[in-house]
């Protein structure tokens, strides 16, 4: 009876260090993808932001809700490994053989999947990507949105949500990179014709670029080498080109100051991934830019 949001509308959700981020779209054939809600609510701990979170589904009437929910970084971990060559009936398994000594933990309580990479046409030797954690934190994570009444549909991780972009998904024959910050850190993916190729975090975030101004452009000048050193790596292994853009998030005077400081070095083009606030909506709350991805999980837009 109270299951509204379950017919038109997807939930993502990111449990960060300080409070839980969660974003609403609109899925169906009526203007998918819409933002109808996000909102970051403060709250210290495990149980205070499961807690927080039954407080808005109430509020919002959206028990039964689906729902993509984000794994924190530092409760998985990703490799990137050859491909074993096996059926795909077997891939998990070999995946899992594969990276049983890169872990810290018995790999018999270890959840692990894996995902597709591009082939680099300098080296035939395809490569998978595979996601490793814990499986009483994954536990954890089904436990606490099923307790909150939504219905879990994925657990994702940030390096894939990211695709769920829809300037990636309209990015045919293109090439791109996405540069997200958080206090504390950014996040650089780089796609080419709309798949992922390279995925790399650096302790470069919001807190140091707004200390930066004047004439002290060294914070600007670490940001720009941490770019470069990826896009390098993008062009030396893949060999299919340069990246010719370069979207980022959150647009603050902080990132527009930085911006305009790498445009006059940079090579590519920088601009800013933008939604909109309309009507119904105040556009995207910034702490909810990945919770926003893990909601567009399967919706066509």
């Amino acid at each position: 009876m109270f299951a509204r949001g379950s017919k038109d509308s997807q939930i993502g959700v990111e449990f960060l260090p300080d409070g839980v981020a969660i974003a609403q779209v609109r899925v169906g054939r009526r203007n998918p993808g819409h933002i109808m809600r996000s909102e970051f609510v403060a709250a210290d701990g495990q149980q205070a932001q499961v807690e927080a979170l039954k407080t808005w589904v109430r509020e919002h009437s959206q028990q039964k809700a689906p729902c993509v929910c984000l794994v924190a970084g530092d409760d998985c971990d990703v490799y990137q490994v050859e491909k074993p060559q096996v059926e795909d009936a077997e891939m998990l398994q070999a995946v899992t053989w594969k990276i049983k000594d890169l872990i810290s933990y018995d790999v018999a309580n270890a959840v692990v999947d894996c995902y597709p990479m591009p082939v680099s046409s300098k080296n035939n030797q395809q490569q998978v990507g595979v996601v490793s954690a814990r499986e009483s934190v994954i536990a954890s994570y089904v436990d606490s949105i099923r307790s909150c009444g939504l219905k879990l549909v994925a657990l994702d991780i940030h390096d894939l949500v990211r695709s769920n972009l829809q300037i990636i998904r309209h990015a045919a024959e293109q090439t791109l990179a996405v540069l997200s910050l958080t206090r504390t850190s950014g996040l650089l993916s780089v796609y080419h014709d709309t798949d992922l190729y390279v995925s790399r975090e650096f302790m470069i975030g919001l807190d140091q670029l707004e200390l930066a101004g004047g004439e002290d452009t060294e914070v600007f000048d670490s940001l720009l080498l941490e770019i470069q050193r990826s896009l390098d790596y993008f062009e030396s292994y893949y060999g299919i080109g340069a990246v010719n853009s370069l979207r980022v998030f959150p647009q603050l005077p902080a990132t527009e100051k930085m911006a305009m400081y790498l445009q006059n070095l940079a090579s590519f083009d920088i601009d800013f991934i933008v939604f909109g606030a309309d009507a119904d909506n105040d556009g995207l709350e910034p702490h909810c830019f990945h919770a926003y991805c893990a909601a567009m999980r399967g919706v066509h837009t």
